[in-house]
């Protein structure tokens, strides 16, 4: 690499997540220790000091700006899910790696403006500065894209903390993207440059994964599609027959969730759960009680979001989640 002051920690794809799966998801705001970690060519670490951000492309002032000019800039928080879209060699293969935190920066829009983005411009791409191999790929750069309308949005940052907390260098830091509402793979750790462009990114990371078919064409993995999983109970842990027992979970997407339901027999019917309001684009809980019978049981939940769009039964990254709990007599 050109620039100084980066260092490789560990090469190639890395993920790691709870023990316990989504059912360590018991907080509103998820504890860092339990939000997923994952990386396609490896983690990075770069010297605060020497990192920069250029800007370019198709605005009037090119310019480059380093910590020290980000940090000076106005910040918001904004809470919101943060998801993972699953492997991009397996996409309708559902991974349930999610969390929900505050984020904290600078928004992205206020850096386009800066720099005087030109009316020409529809799409920004982003670029990360790791490099490495995958899926037979050769420092390849991680490069994203975002239509001109979801970069100006207010609540895509350019982030520095997490939960409160510097973003450490595993989270991306000193810097990254974040655009809430998004799948994960939108938000370039370790964000090393901005171009805006006339035109969609032309590298892997856009054309040859993270598109999915529709029966009109492809379309890219942008928007986050509605999802629910059942955080409790815990399929590890028996329930006692007769027992009121509290089916609960997370419910997210790009747009609201309307409506929830739980099925306690496998799918051959539904139940309406209540659902919890939203803050900014965080998840919402939902929430049945079941009085259980003895033996197994597969319980499912499915949700949907204010435009009409529900989980399907059919494989996706974001298939209806079921469980099997036993119940034993009390």
């Amino acid at each position: 690499m050109t620039r100084q002051g980066l260092r490789m920690t560990m090469e190639g794809f890395s993920y790691r997540g709870p023990n316990r799966g989504v059912h360590a998801l018991e907080k509103w705001r998820t504890d860092e220790e339990d939000l997923f970690l994952v990386t396609h060519m490896g983690f990075l670490e770069i010297d605060p000091e020497q990192w920069y951000l250029e800007i370019g492309g198709l605005v009037d002032r090119p310019i480059r700006l380093r910590l020290a000019d980000i940090q000076a800039m106005p910040q918001r928080e904004y809470m919101s899910f943060h998801e993972c879209a699953g492997s991009p060699l397996a996409p309708q293969e559902p991974k349930r790696r999610v969390g929900n935190v505050v984020w904290k920066g600078v928004p992205l829009k206020e850096v386009l403006v800066l720099a005087g983005i030109a009316k020409e411009a529809t799409y920004v791409w982003t670029s990360g500065l790791e490099w490495g191999e995958y899926a037979g790929l050769q420092n390849e750069i991680f490069q994203k894209d975002l239509p001109i309308h979801k970069a100006m949005a207010d609540e895509v940052l350019l982030a520095l903390e997490i939960n409160g907390k510097p973003l450490s260098p595993d989270r991306g830091g000193p810097v990254r993207l974040v655009v809430p509402g998004w799948y994960g793979t939108n938000s370039v750790k370790w964000i090393g440059s901005i171009i805006a462009a006339d035109c969609r990114a032309p590298g892997p990371y856009t054309t040859r994964f993270y598109n999915d078919t529709t029966p009109t064409g492809t379309k890219p993995v942008w928007a986050v599609v509605p999802e629910s999983v059942i955080v409790g109970p815990d399929p590890a842990v028996s329930l006692q027959s007769g027992t009121a027992t509290r089916i609960w979970g997370w419910a997210w997407g790009d747009e609201p969730i309307a409506s929830a339901e739980v099925s306690v027999d496998g799918g051959s019917r539904w139940h309406a759960a209540s659902v919890g309001p939203r803050q900014d684009r965080s998840w919402q809980q939902f929430e049945y009680f079941w009085t259980p019978t003895r033996g197994q049981h597969v319980l499912k939940c499915r949700c949907t979001n204010v435009q009409g769009e529900i989980q399907p039964l059919t494989p996706a990254r974001n298939t209806v989640h079921d469980i099997t709990v036993t119940v034993v007599d009390a």
